[in-house]
C-alpha cells in the first residue's frame, strides 16, 4: 500500500479521527494492556499492537468499504505507526503488576500525601499530549490523576501521577514504583546517570523530590504535603475518635429518647390498666341494675296478671248467682198476680242490673285488656331500650378499649423501633407482626365505629318509640284521673306554663284587691306570650369543666324588665323558659309531661306504670264495692 496515497485520504476524510485518536479521547487500549478497534462493534477483537496496526491496514486498503469508514481506519493505522511494539518505550506501553511484596518502609520516612509517583524521560509523542492518554497506559496502577509538568509554560517531559489518600492508593504508587525498578529504570540508577538516559523512570514522591528546586518539586508543594506513616495513622486515629464521640453522644440522645418513650408507655400502660378497672366495676354494677329492672319488671306483671284472673272469676261467680236468683224468680211465678208484678219488677231490676254489670265487665275487661296490652307494649320497648342501651355501651367500652390498645400499641411500636435503633436488639419481623397487630385493630375500631353509628341510628328510633309510650300515657292518666287528690304521687304538669298567681301578690300592693287579679291575669297572659315567642333567646353558651352549657343572661332587658314584678315572678318566668330549653331547644310552647309530685321533678316510665297500676287497682275496687 502506498503510504502517500494513505495520508491524502486520512487528510481529507479523517482530519478529525485522527485528532481524536491522538488526544486520546478514542481509547484504542483496554484495561488489560490490550488493544481493541473502536470503529468496529465485535467485542471480541482484543488483540497486540501489531494485529491492530494489521487490521487498521487491511480495512483501510479495502475496496468495498465507504470513504468514511476506510478513513477512520487509516487514520487508526496512521496513530499506531507512531507506537514503537519493542522499544525502551515498551516500558510505558505494557505496565504489569506483580504480587511481590514491597519492602518496608520507616515509620519516620516522609512521602508525599496525597500518594503521587514521578514519571520523567517521557518519549516525545506524550509530550503536550492529552494527560489522559498517559493516564490510560497506566491504568493497571488506577492512578486518579494524571498532570504534565510545565515549566515556565513549556513541557519538561516530566509527569506526576496521583493515586489518591487511602492505603490502597500507596500499595498502587508502591507497585508503580517496583515495575520501573524491576525494568531496571529505578530512580538511584536515575540518579547515577546524572538524571540523563532515554528510558522512562518512575518512583514514589518523597521528601526530597517535596524540596527540590525544580518544576517538579513545585507542583508536588502547591498539591501536597509531607507526611510521615505516623501522620496519617494519627490523623486517622482523631478522625476515628470524633466519629466514635459522636456516635456515642448520639446513642445517648437516643436512650434517653428511649427511656423517655418506655416511661410515657409505662404511664399509659397504668392509665390503661386504671380504665379497664374502672370499666369492669361500671360493668359489674350495670348488669346488676339491669338484673334489678327485669326482676321487679316481671313481679309486677305476675301481679297484673293475677289480680286479673282473680277479678275475672269474681265476675264470673256474680253471672252465676244472678243466674241462680233468676232461676228461684221463674220457679215462683205460679204465685198470686201480685207476686207476679213483683216478680217481673225483680226481674227488670235483675236485667238492668245483669245489664250493668256486663257492660262494667266488658268496660273493665277492655280497659284491663287495653291496659295489658300497654303494660306488655311498655315493658318490651323498655326492655328493647335497655338492650340496645347495653349494647350501645357495650359498643362504646369497646370502642374505648380499641382506642386505648390502638395508643398503647403505637407506643410500644414507637419505643421498639427506637430501642430497635439504638441497640439492635428487636428483630424487624417482631416489629412488623406489631405493624400487623395495630393495622387489625384499627380495622376492628372502624367496624365498631360503624356498629356503633348503627346502634345509635337504632337507639333513636326507640326513643321515639319510647317517647309516643310516654304521650299514650299521659292520655292514659289524663283518663283515668282527672283532678290529682292530696296523696297522688304521679300527676300531669304542663312544662313552660305560667301560673297566674306568680303576679298576684305583685298587683295587690299596687292596686286594689278586686283590680289585682285582672292585672295578674293580664301579666301572665303578657309574659307566657313571650315565652311562647322563639324570637326572644335569653340564652348564652358557657364552658364548665370542658362541656358547653346554656345559661341565662342576666343583662337581658326584658329579664331586667321582669325583675321589677318581684322575685316570685322572675323565678317562675325563669324557670318555664330553662325547662323549655331543656327540654327542647326548638320548642317554646307548653306541652304536657309525666310529673312525680312529691319530689317535684320528671316522672320515671317506672314510676308512672307502678302509679297507673294504682289507678286501676282502686277503680276496680270501687266497682266491686258499688256491685
Amino acid at each position: 500500500m502506498d503510504t502517500s496515497d494513505g495520508d491524502s485520504v486520512v487528510e481529507a476524510y479523517g482530519t478529525d479521527t485522527f485528532a481524536l485518536l491522538v488526544s486520546g479521547d478514542l481509547k484504542v487500549m483496554t484495561d488489560e494492556g490490550l488493544y481493541r478497534c473502536p470503529f468496529c462493534s465485535d467485542a471480541q477483537n482484543d488483540c497486540s499492537l501489531l494485529d491492530l496496526l494489521q487490521h487498521a491496514m487491511g480495512l483501510g486498503a479495502a475496496r468495498n468499504l465507504d470513504g468514511k469508514e476506510k478513513a477512520n481506519h487509516l487514520a487508526l493505522a496512521k496513530h499506531l505507526k507512531g507506537k514503537p511494539a519493542e522499544s525502551p518505550l515498551g516500558l510505558l506501553m505494557h505496565p504489569t503488576l506483580t504480587n511481590m511484596q514491597p519492602p518496608q518502609h520507616k515509620r519516620d520516612e516522609q512521602f508525599v500525601w496525597p500518594w503521587m509517583g514521578v514519571l520523567v524521560n517521557m518519549p516525545d509523542e506524550y509530550i503536550g499530549r492529552s494527560a489522559n492518554r498517559l493516564k490510560e497506559h497506566f491504568i493497571a496502577f488506577h492512578p486518579t490523576k494524571v498532570h504534565h509538568v510545565y515549566s515556565k509554560g513549556i513541557p519538561t517531559g516530566n509527569a506526576i501521577i496521583e493515586f489518591g489518600k487511602d492505603w490502597s492508593g500507596f500499595r498502587n504508587a508502591r507497585a508503580f514504583e517496583s515495575h520501573f525498578e524491576m525494568k531496571g529504570c529505578s530512580k538511584k540508577r536515575w540518579k547515577e546517570m546524572k538524571c540523563g538516559g532515554q528510558e522512562p523512570v518512575g518512583w514514589i514522591a518523597r521528601a526530597d523530590d517535596y524540596n527540590s528546586l525544580g518544576a517538579i518539586g513545585e507542583h508536588l508543594r502547591k498539591n501536597g504535603d509531607l507526611k510521615t506513616f505516623r501522620d496519617i495513622e494519627n490523623e486517622e486515629t482523631i478522625k476515628t475518635d470524633k466519629l466514635v464521640a459522636h456516635l456515642t453522644s448520639h446513642v445517648k440522645e437516643k436512650e434517653t429518647h428511649a427511656m423517655e418513650l418506655e416511661s410515657e408507655y409505662n404511664k399509659s400502660a397504668a392509665s390503661l390498666e386504671k380504665l379497664m378497672e374502672v370499666r369492669d366495676k361500671q360493668m359489674q354494677s350495670y348488669n346488676k341494675e339491669i338484673l334489678k329492672m327485669r326482676q321487679l319488671a316481671q313481679q309486677n306483671t305476675h301481679k297484673a296478671v293475677e289480680e286479673n284472673r282473680k277479678l275475672r272469676l269474681d265476675l264470673q261467680g256474680m253471672m252465676d248467682e244472678l243466674h241462680a236468683r233468676n232461676k228461684q224468680v221463674e220457679e215462683l211465678s205460679a204465685q198470686s198476680e201480685q207476686d207476679k208484678k213483683n216478680l217481673e219488677l225483680e226481674k227488670e231490676k235483675n236485667a238492668m242490673r245483669t245489664n250493668r254489670l256486663r257492660l262494667a265487665t266488658l268496660e273493665q275487661q277492655k280497659a284491663s285488656e287495653d291496659f295489658l296490652k300497654l303494660m306488655e307494649k311498655q315493658q318490651i320497648e323498655e326492655e328493647d331500650a335497655l338492650e340496645k342501651f347495653k349494647r350501645l355501651t357495650i359498643q362504646l367500652d369497646t370502642k374505648q378499649t380499641l382506642e386505648l390498645e390502638i395508643k398503647h400499641l403505637m407506643g410500644k411500636l414507637q419505643m421498639m423501633e427506637c430501642t430497635s435503633a439504638v441497640e439492635g436488639s428487636v428483630s424487624g419481623e417482631k416489629i412488623a407482626t406489631l405493624k400487623k397487630k395495630l393495622e387489625d385493630k384499627i380495622d376492628e375500631l372502624n367496624d365498631a365505629e360503624n356498629d356503633n353509628h348503627a346502634l345509635i341510628i337504632t337507639e333513636k328510633k326507640a326513643s321515639d318509640e319510647i317517647r309516643e309510650a310516654a304521650d299514650f300515657m299521659v292520655q292514659a292518666l289524663q283518663r283515668l284521673s282527672s283532678t290529682p287528690s292530696d296523696g297522688t304521687q304521679i300527676g300531669i304538669k304542663r312544662i313552660g306554663e305560667l301560673d297566674p298567681k306568680v303576679f298576684l301578690g305583685f298587683c295587690k300592693q299596687k292596686l286594689p284587691e278586686k283590680d289585682a287579679e285582672a292585672e295578674s291575669a293580664i301579666l301572665c297572659t303578657k309574659w307566657q306570650s313571650e315565652i311562647n315567642n322563639p324570637g326572644w333567646n335569653p340564652f348564652k353558651v358557657v364552658v364548665v369543666n370542658g362541656k358547653e352549657s346554656e345559661v341565662l343572661r342576666e343583662d337581658d332587658a326584658k329579664l331586667q324588665e321582669l325583675r321589677e314584678y318581684g322575685e316570685e315572678a322572675y323565678a317562675a318566668v325563669t324557670k318555664a323558659l330553662i325547662e323549655l330549653n331543656s327540654g327542647d331547644g326548638c320548642r317554646r310552647t307548653p306541652f304536657p309531661v309525666l310529673w312525680n309530685l312529691k319530689v317535684d321533678r320528671k316522672a320515671l316510665m317506672k314510676e308512672a306504670v307502678q302509679h297507673a297500676l294504682q289507678l286501676w287497682k282502686a277503680s276496680k275496687t270501687k266497682r266491686k264495692r258499688r256491685c
